[in-house]
């Protein structure tokens, strides 16, 4: 089989880009991305979907380390698999790798360790709970954005559905930061906290709210809004709290304003769907 065959037998998606992976992992996964890496978008994409079957981690993490940045977003996404494929499977000698990608000069390999986290979040192991919240800790100050948004997306979509009371621990521990990116991150995950948290959550946002950046203020309004939704009598509580308190106040009447707009348009839809 030639790249372009591959190339042509991925394209059709389904059950022959299945075979093709299967068959070029049987040859040699590595010799075979090494080929795709410098093709079109398609054989990119192919490449990381070896990378991630191979049994040499540390080499298929070299090439991979290219694919992380690649300008296709879908082959981003594709090595951002690949990497949580080897995690999980490979931990000890991947784990190492990815420590040293969070200090690259490109910003989106430093966003692709969050989500290679993420990727290998699994409430069955909770031996790695630890060490993955370590590995993304020192990221949660970078300042670039695609950084903060890798992160945040992690924290919501991957680690607190994992492991709820772990990631609540540790969000607790990082709003002491005196970073304010650090308090943002922990003001913005906390929006993604299960309703059972709700109340503790409330607590941490408290200290949070104290900070001076008014981006970290507003990222506690939009989360007391989220949280509002489905706990709303603590929310309620906490924020009339809040409205006799002149730090607070700001905050309060911005999240108040955001919760009143949800209701409008929660309202507005139900009247546009009366029989739903």
């Amino acid at each position: 089989m030639t790249p372009e065959q591959a190339v042509a037998a991925w394209r059709q998606g389904g059950a022959a880009r299945n075979r093709v992976l299967v068959r070029l992992s049987q040859e040699d996964a590595l010799d075979w991305a090494a080929r795709l890496l410098t093709g079109p978008v398609d054989g990119r994409r192919l490449a990381a979907a070896l990378l991630g079957r191979s049994s040499r981690p540390e080499d298929a993490l070299g090439l991979l380390h290219r694919l992380a940045a690649d300008g296709d977003r879908y082959t981003r996404e594709a090595a951002v698999q690949a990497g949580g494929d080897l995690l999980i499977r490979h931990f000890d000698a991947v784990y190492p790798i990815l420590g040293a990608w969070r200090t690259d000069p490109n910003p989106l390999v430093r966003r692709a360790v969050a989500l290679i986290a993420g990727v290998a979040a699994d409430p069955v192991r909770l031996d790695r709970v630890d060490p993955l919240l370590r590995l993304l800790g020192p990221l949660l100050a970078d300042r670039a954005v695609e950084v903060r948004t890798g992160v945040a997306a992690a924290l919501v979509h991957a680690f607190f559905p994992a492991y709820p009371d772990d990631v609540f621990e540790q969000l607790t521990y990082w709003s002491a930061s005196h970073d304010e990116q650090v308090l943002w991150h922990v003001a913005t995950a906390l929006g993604g906290a299960p309703p059972e948290l709700a109340r503790r959550c409330l607590i941490v946002l408290r200290r949070v709210a104290l900070s001076e950046r008014r981006y970290v203020r507003a990222a506690v309004a939009r989360t007391l809004a989220r949280l509002a939704a489905a706990s709303p009598d603590a929310v309620g509580a906490e924020l009339r709290r809040w409205l006799g308190d002149e730090e607070r106040l700001p905050i309060a009447r911005e999240a108040l304003g955001r919760i009143g707009e949800g209701q409008s348009c929660s309202a507005a839809e139900a009247s546009a769907h009366p029989g739903a």
